[in-house]
Protein backbone atom coordinates (compact mmCIF):
# COMPACT_ATOMS: atom_id res chain seq x y z
CA UNK A 1 0.00 0.00 0.00
CA UNK A 2 1.31 3.60 -0.72
CA UNK A 3 0.45 6.56 1.08
CA UNK A 4 -2.54 8.96 -0.53
CA UNK A 5 -2.99 11.21 2.29
CA UNK A 6 -1.98 13.01 4.93
CA UNK A 7 -4.35 14.96 7.27
CA UNK A 8 -2.99 17.65 10.06
CA UNK A 9 -4.68 19.74 12.74
CA UNK A 10 -5.36 17.91 15.62
CA UNK A 11 -3.48 19.24 18.20
CA UNK A 12 -3.29 15.71 20.77
CA UNK A 13 -3.01 12.06 20.03
CA UNK A 14 -5.23 10.36 17.61
CA UNK A 15 -7.05 7.65 19.43
CA UNK A 16 -10.42 7.02 17.70
CA UNK A 17 -11.79 6.65 13.56
CA UNK A 18 -14.97 5.69 12.96
CA UNK A 19 -16.96 5.88 9.50
CA UNK A 20 -19.11 9.22 9.00
CA UNK A 21 -21.42 10.73 6.88
CA UNK A 22 -21.25 10.27 2.98
CA UNK A 23 -18.43 7.83 2.69
CA UNK A 24 -16.33 10.34 5.51
CA UNK A 25 -14.91 9.42 8.73
CA UNK A 26 -14.10 10.85 11.76
CA UNK A 27 -11.77 11.37 14.05
CA UNK A 28 -11.46 11.92 17.68
CA UNK A 29 -8.29 13.38 19.70
CA UNK A 30 -6.75 13.98 22.53
CA UNK A 31 -7.21 17.05 22.25
CA UNK A 32 -11.15 16.93 23.02
CA UNK A 33 -12.39 17.59 19.25
CA UNK A 34 -14.14 15.54 16.73
CA UNK A 35 -13.14 16.40 13.23
CA UNK A 36 -14.90 14.99 10.02
CA UNK A 37 -13.18 14.22 6.55
CA UNK A 38 -12.63 13.39 3.36
CA UNK A 39 -10.63 10.56 2.35
CA UNK A 40 -10.45 10.91 -1.10
CA UNK A 41 -8.54 13.69 -1.32
CA UNK A 42 -6.89 16.42 0.75
CA UNK A 43 -9.20 18.29 3.14
CA UNK A 44 -8.75 20.77 6.04
CA UNK A 45 -11.44 18.71 8.01
CA UNK A 46 -14.60 20.23 9.55
CA UNK A 47 -15.05 20.51 13.46
CA UNK A 48 -17.96 18.78 14.65
CA UNK A 49 -17.79 18.85 18.36
CA UNK A 50 -15.52 19.61 20.89
CA UNK A 51 -15.69 18.42 24.50
CA UNK A 52 -13.31 19.05 27.31
CA UNK A 53 -11.71 15.68 27.71
CA UNK A 54 -9.72 13.69 25.78
CA UNK A 55 -11.65 11.79 23.17
CA UNK A 56 -11.23 7.75 23.56
CA UNK A 57 -13.88 6.05 21.49
CA UNK A 58 -16.73 7.21 18.89
CA UNK A 59 -19.40 5.58 17.04
CA UNK A 60 -21.45 7.14 14.48
CA UNK A 61 -24.83 5.32 15.20
CA UNK A 62 -26.62 3.52 12.05
CA UNK A 63 -28.99 6.70 11.84
CA UNK A 64 -25.97 8.74 11.00
CA UNK A 65 -27.17 11.07 13.02
CA UNK A 66 -26.27 10.34 16.62
CA UNK A 67 -23.08 9.96 17.46
CA UNK A 68 -21.80 8.59 20.72
CA UNK A 69 -18.38 10.24 22.34
CA UNK A 70 -16.44 8.13 25.58
CA UNK A 71 -13.95 10.43 27.33
CA UNK A 72 -10.62 9.88 29.36
CA UNK A 73 -13.05 10.13 32.52
CA UNK A 74 -15.74 7.88 31.93
CA UNK A 75 -18.08 10.77 30.25
CA UNK A 76 -20.50 9.33 27.58
CA UNK A 77 -21.50 12.19 24.99
CA UNK A 78 -24.27 12.10 22.85
CA UNK A 79 -24.27 14.39 19.76
CA UNK A 80 -26.74 14.87 17.46
CA UNK A 81 -24.84 15.91 14.02
CA UNK A 82 -27.36 17.19 12.23
CA UNK A 83 -27.46 20.18 14.95
CA UNK A 84 -23.92 19.65 16.08
CA UNK A 85 -25.48 19.98 19.72
CA UNK A 86 -25.23 17.64 22.60
CA UNK A 87 -28.00 16.18 23.72
CA UNK A 88 -26.62 13.71 26.41
CA UNK A 89 -24.17 13.43 28.44
CA UNK A 90 -24.01 10.20 31.30
CA UNK A 91 -21.15 9.81 33.62
CA UNK A 92 -21.26 5.92 34.31
CA UNK A 93 -17.86 4.63 34.29
CA UNK A 94 -14.64 6.17 35.79
CA UNK A 95 -11.11 6.06 33.82
CA UNK A 96 -12.61 6.10 30.53
CA UNK A 97 -15.19 4.55 28.03
CA UNK A 98 -12.51 2.64 25.80
CA UNK A 99 -15.12 1.33 23.18
CA UNK A 100 -18.46 1.55 21.68
CA UNK A 101 -20.22 -1.24 19.80
CA UNK A 102 -24.01 -1.20 18.64
CA UNK A 103 -24.95 -5.02 19.31
CA UNK A 104 -28.22 -4.75 17.01
CA UNK A 105 -31.69 -5.01 18.72
CA UNK A 106 -31.49 -1.25 19.68
CA UNK A 107 -28.61 -2.14 22.02
CA UNK A 108 -25.40 -0.12 22.65
CA UNK A 109 -22.41 -1.64 24.75
CA UNK A 110 -19.48 0.38 26.29
CA UNK A 111 -16.27 -0.70 27.95
CA UNK A 112 -14.77 1.03 30.91
CA UNK A 113 -12.01 1.38 32.29
CA UNK A 114 -13.53 0.87 35.80
CA UNK A 115 -13.65 -2.72 34.14
CA UNK A 116 -17.46 -2.51 33.78
CA UNK A 117 -19.75 -2.84 31.06
CA UNK A 118 -22.82 -0.77 30.29
CA UNK A 119 -25.15 -1.34 27.74
CA UNK A 120 -28.12 1.19 26.11
CA UNK A 121 -30.95 1.13 25.12
CA UNK A 122 -31.57 3.37 21.75
CA UNK A 123 -34.77 5.26 21.54
CA UNK A 124 -36.96 7.13 19.25
CA UNK A 125 -36.67 10.55 21.42
CA UNK A 126 -34.42 12.81 19.56
CA UNK A 127 -33.95 14.75 22.55
CA UNK A 128 -32.91 11.30 24.84
CA UNK A 129 -31.61 8.81 22.42
CA UNK A 130 -29.81 6.76 25.04
CA UNK A 131 -31.04 5.64 28.63
CA UNK A 132 -29.10 2.88 30.82
CA UNK A 133 -30.10 -0.72 30.72
CA UNK A 134 -27.31 -2.68 32.70
CA UNK A 135 -23.69 -1.93 33.94
CA UNK A 136 -22.06 -5.16 34.54
CA UNK A 137 -18.93 -6.12 36.30
CA UNK A 138 -16.73 -7.55 34.17
CA UNK A 139 -12.95 -7.57 36.15
CA UNK A 140 -10.69 -5.98 38.42
CA UNK A 141 -8.57 -4.09 35.25
CA UNK A 142 -9.92 -2.20 32.73
CA UNK A 143 -11.98 -3.08 29.45
CA UNK A 144 -10.35 -2.03 26.03
CA UNK A 145 -11.72 -3.17 22.77
CA UNK A 146 -14.75 -5.34 21.82
CA UNK A 147 -15.85 -7.13 19.10
CA UNK A 148 -19.41 -8.04 17.97
CA UNK A 149 -19.55 -11.84 16.68
CA UNK A 150 -20.96 -11.83 13.16
CA UNK A 151 -24.35 -13.27 14.10
CA UNK A 152 -24.45 -10.71 17.12
CA UNK A 153 -24.99 -13.19 19.83
CA UNK A 154 -21.64 -12.95 21.54
CA UNK A 155 -19.52 -10.04 22.59
CA UNK A 156 -15.50 -10.44 23.51
CA UNK A 157 -13.95 -7.86 25.41
CA UNK A 158 -10.36 -7.07 26.39
CA UNK A 159 -9.32 -6.81 29.74
CA UNK A 160 -6.40 -5.26 31.58
CA UNK A 161 -5.45 -8.44 33.48
CA UNK A 162 -4.86 -10.48 30.16
CA UNK A 163 -7.81 -11.57 29.71
CA UNK A 164 -10.73 -11.71 26.59
CA UNK A 165 -14.22 -12.42 27.89
CA UNK A 166 -16.87 -14.05 26.02
CA UNK A 167 -20.40 -12.40 26.83
CA UNK A 168 -23.57 -13.27 25.68
CA UNK A 169 -25.83 -10.48 24.01
CA UNK A 170 -29.19 -11.08 25.33
CA UNK A 171 -28.59 -11.57 29.26
CA UNK A 172 -25.02 -10.82 29.40
CA UNK A 173 -23.45 -13.64 31.01
CA UNK A 174 -19.57 -14.54 31.03
CA UNK A 175 -19.57 -17.46 28.65
CA UNK A 176 -15.53 -18.03 27.93
CA UNK A 177 -12.73 -16.80 30.10
CA UNK A 178 -9.11 -16.94 28.03
CA UNK A 179 -6.80 -16.11 30.01
CA UNK A 180 -4.09 -14.98 27.31
CA UNK A 181 -2.18 -12.15 27.15
CA UNK A 182 0.17 -12.05 30.28
CA UNK A 183 0.28 -7.91 29.92
CA UNK A 184 -3.10 -7.34 29.37
CA UNK A 185 -5.33 -8.05 25.73
CA UNK A 186 -6.10 -4.56 24.03
CA UNK A 187 -7.88 -5.52 20.82
CA UNK A 188 -9.78 -8.36 19.31
CA UNK A 189 -11.62 -8.83 16.37
CA UNK A 190 -13.70 -11.42 14.59
CA UNK A 191 -12.27 -13.42 11.38
CA UNK A 192 -15.24 -12.39 8.54
CA UNK A 193 -15.02 -15.55 7.04
CA UNK A 194 -13.77 -18.33 9.60
CA UNK A 195 -14.90 -19.50 13.40
CA UNK A 196 -12.06 -17.76 14.37
CA UNK A 197 -11.13 -15.01 17.35
CA UNK A 198 -8.41 -13.13 16.93
CA UNK A 199 -6.93 -11.46 20.02
CA UNK A 200 -4.31 -8.66 20.49
CA UNK A 201 -2.20 -7.60 23.65
CA UNK A 202 0.82 -5.69 25.29
CA UNK A 203 2.95 -8.66 24.28
CA UNK A 204 2.70 -7.78 20.65
CA UNK A 205 1.62 -10.92 20.00
CA UNK A 206 -1.48 -12.20 17.99
CA UNK A 207 -3.42 -15.19 19.33
CA UNK A 208 -5.99 -17.21 17.47
CA UNK A 209 -8.83 -18.60 18.75
CA UNK A 210 -11.66 -21.78 17.64
CA UNK A 211 -15.23 -20.32 18.71
CA UNK A 212 -16.62 -23.49 17.01
CA UNK A 213 -15.17 -25.57 19.49
CA UNK A 214 -15.43 -23.30 22.70
CA UNK A 215 -12.71 -21.06 22.05
CA UNK A 216 -10.00 -23.59 21.57
CA UNK A 217 -6.79 -22.07 21.46
CA UNK A 218 -5.27 -22.50 17.54
CA UNK A 219 -2.03 -20.73 17.19
CA UNK A 220 0.27 -17.76 18.53
CA UNK A 221 1.99 -15.08 16.02
CA UNK A 222 4.49 -12.49 17.39
CA UNK A 223 3.68 -9.92 15.23
CA UNK A 224 5.12 -6.21 16.62
CA UNK A 225 7.48 -5.45 19.30
CA UNK A 226 4.89 -3.65 21.36
CA UNK A 227 1.56 -3.51 22.54
CA UNK A 228 -1.00 -3.84 19.44
CA UNK A 229 -3.83 -1.29 19.71
CA UNK A 230 -6.37 -2.25 16.63
CA UNK A 231 -6.94 -5.68 14.37
CA UNK A 232 -9.19 -4.58 11.33
CA UNK A 233 -10.26 -6.41 8.48
CA UNK A 234 -12.03 -4.39 5.25
CA UNK A 235 -15.67 -4.76 4.20
CA UNK A 236 -14.91 -7.65 1.74
CA UNK A 237 -13.09 -9.53 4.39
CA UNK A 238 -9.61 -9.95 1.89
CA UNK A 239 -7.31 -7.43 3.58
CA UNK A 240 -6.39 -7.20 7.30
CA UNK A 241 -4.38 -5.01 8.86
CA UNK A 242 -2.50 -4.30 12.70
CA UNK A 243 -1.72 -1.13 14.63
CA UNK A 244 0.86 -1.05 17.34
CA UNK A 245 3.00 1.11 20.08
CA UNK A 246 5.88 0.19 17.77
CA UNK A 247 5.06 2.90 15.19
CA UNK A 248 4.24 0.56 12.41
CA UNK A 249 1.14 -0.84 10.76
CA UNK A 250 1.01 -4.17 9.42
CA UNK A 251 -0.58 -5.91 6.59
CA UNK A 252 -1.21 -9.83 6.67
CA UNK A 253 -2.77 -12.32 4.14
CA UNK A 254 -6.19 -12.59 5.71
CA UNK A 255 -6.40 -16.84 5.38
CA UNK A 256 -2.85 -17.86 6.54
CA UNK A 257 -1.92 -14.71 7.97
CA UNK A 258 1.14 -14.60 6.74
CA UNK A 259 2.91 -10.66 7.06
CA UNK A 260 2.31 -9.38 3.40
CA UNK A 261 3.10 -5.75 4.49
CA UNK A 262 5.09 -3.37 6.43
CA UNK A 263 3.90 0.63 7.04
CA UNK A 264 6.27 2.31 9.05
CA UNK A 265 8.36 6.03 9.46
CA UNK A 266 10.96 4.74 6.30
CA UNK A 267 7.87 4.47 3.71
CA UNK A 268 5.93 7.40 4.68
CA UNK A 269 4.52 5.72 7.92
CA UNK A 270 4.11 7.43 11.29
CA UNK A 271 6.73 8.61 13.80
CA UNK A 272 5.09 7.60 16.72
CA UNK A 273 2.69 4.87 18.52
CA UNK A 274 0.04 4.07 15.91
CA UNK A 275 -3.35 3.79 18.13
CA UNK A 276 -6.23 3.35 15.41
CA UNK A 277 -7.13 1.68 12.04
CA UNK A 278 -10.25 2.47 9.17
CA UNK A 279 -10.91 0.75 6.58
CA UNK A 280 -13.53 2.78 3.96
CA UNK A 281 -13.25 0.39 1.21
CA UNK A 282 -9.84 -0.27 0.16
CA UNK A 283 -8.50 2.08 1.85
CA UNK A 284 -7.19 1.89 5.03
CA UNK A 285 -6.96 4.92 7.49
CA UNK A 286 -4.25 5.27 10.45
CA UNK A 287 -4.20 7.60 13.28
CA UNK A 288 -1.44 7.90 15.43
CA UNK A 289 0.24 9.75 18.51
CA UNK A 290 2.00 11.96 16.10
CA UNK A 291 -0.93 13.93 15.78
CA UNK A 292 -1.76 13.05 12.45
CA UNK A 293 -3.89 10.74 10.28
CA UNK A 294 -2.85 9.11 7.18
CA UNK A 295 -5.05 7.13 3.99
CA UNK A 296 -3.20 4.38 2.10
CA UNK A 297 -4.15 3.00 -0.62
Amino acid sequence: MELTNTYTGHKGPIYSLTPGRDGKFLSGSGDGSVVEWNSSGPDEGELIVTVSKAVFSLRLLADKRTLLIGNEIGGLHVIDLERKQEVQLFEVHQKGIFDIAELGDGKIACTGGDGSLSIWNLTADREAPLTLYRQIPIADEKLRQMAVSPDFKLLAITCGDGTVRIVDTEIYNELYTLEIHPKGATCVAYHPTKPVLISGGKDGHLRFWHCGENYRALYVVPAHGGTIYSIAFNAKGNQCATASRDKTIKLWEPNSFDPIGRLERSNHGHTHSVNALLWLGDRLITGSDDRSIRVWA
